[in-house]
């Protein structure tokens, strides 16, 4: 079951990857270059308050580079903070949002509202996420000087984009407690609300990518501390440049923690009531 899982992911992967490198509209085969940024160090701490009737998380999640800037075509993200919440309509079923505000150091560069709907199933002991998810960025005023040297504030449209995920996981006792471990996948297509002639998306079928595993100890089913990696892949298409496509990969490393607080302390703790895999 372990190497068909693995064969799976390995093959879901590389598909997505290749179909998105190789497919383009212009009638040229320009060449893709493949851009690797500077590695990025994690720290991301979160909290949760469970309320099991009905099955709802409310949580706050906050994110720091150590190191550096993460910055894409639509973030720049020194550190963020995320309220969200995720409500479990059946055992298998979820629904949730998210509102994340990326810092890029003491001000604010977008907002990025997130939502998404879930099947959380299993394969035997093996978790299995499927999602769709649709998020969407809005960013803030900004100043630019024009040409009579007066400075007026602009708004940079909101854009979005629509993804798929796929995950598996597994939880693995060790004496009273637990070892958890995921790996999930999600491509993206992006779009912007205002056509203004500018090529990024138009030209590429996937992109954004983020491959990720995670893996930690869940401490009585109520305190979780972890170590990720993710691939993040941000693939691009300027028409002013040469190569015209590009993917732009960041590599991340990052330890978390996770404290559940449950509203009724009495009640019992499941595993379900952890739900940082699922909603990154």
């Amino acid at each position: 079951m372990r190497s068909l899982l693995l064969l799976i992911i390995i093959i879901i992967t590389s598909s997505v990857e290749l179909f998105a490198q190789a497919t383009n509209n212009n009638s040229t085969n320009a060449p893709v270059e493949k851009a690797y940024k500077q590695t990025l160090v994690q720290i991301s701490p979160r909290m949760d308050i469970v309320i099991d009737k009905p099955r709802i998380n409310i949580y706050l999640e906050g994110l720091y580079n150590t190191n550096g800037v993460y910055a894409s075509i639509i973030e720049q993200t020194r550190w963020n903070i995320k309220p969200g919440i995720d409500w479990g309509i059946t055992d298998k079923w979820y629904v949730g949002g998210s509102e994340r505000i990326n810092m890029n150091g003491f001000g604010v560069y977008n907002y990025t509202t997130q939502i998404y709907f879930q099947h959380r199933g299993k394969i035997g002991k093996t978790l299995f996420l499927k999602e769709c998810i649709y998020e969407q960025y809005n960013f803030t005023d900004a100043g630019s000087t024009n040409t009579a040297g007066t400075t007026a504030l602009t708004r940079r449209p909101a854009e979005g984009r629509f993804g798929l995920g796929i995950g598996f996981g597994r939880y693995i006792p060790v004496a009273a407690n637990h070892i958890g471990v995921f790996v999930s996948y999600r491509p993206y297509i992006q779009f912007d609300f205002v056509q203004d002639g500018v090529a990024y998306y138009n030209k590429r079928f996937i992109d954004y990518t983020n491959l990720r595993i995670d893996a930690g100890y869940l401490i009585n089913k109520s305190f979780y501390i972890g170590l990720y990696a993710c691939r993040d892949t941000n693939f691009s298409y300027v028409p002013a440049s040469d190569p015209y496509k590009k993917n732009t990969v960041t590599p991340v490393y990052g330890i978390t923690c996770n404290v559940l607080l449950f509203v009724n302390p009495s009640a019992e703790k499941e595993l379900s009531s952890f739900r940082y895999f699922y909603t990154k």
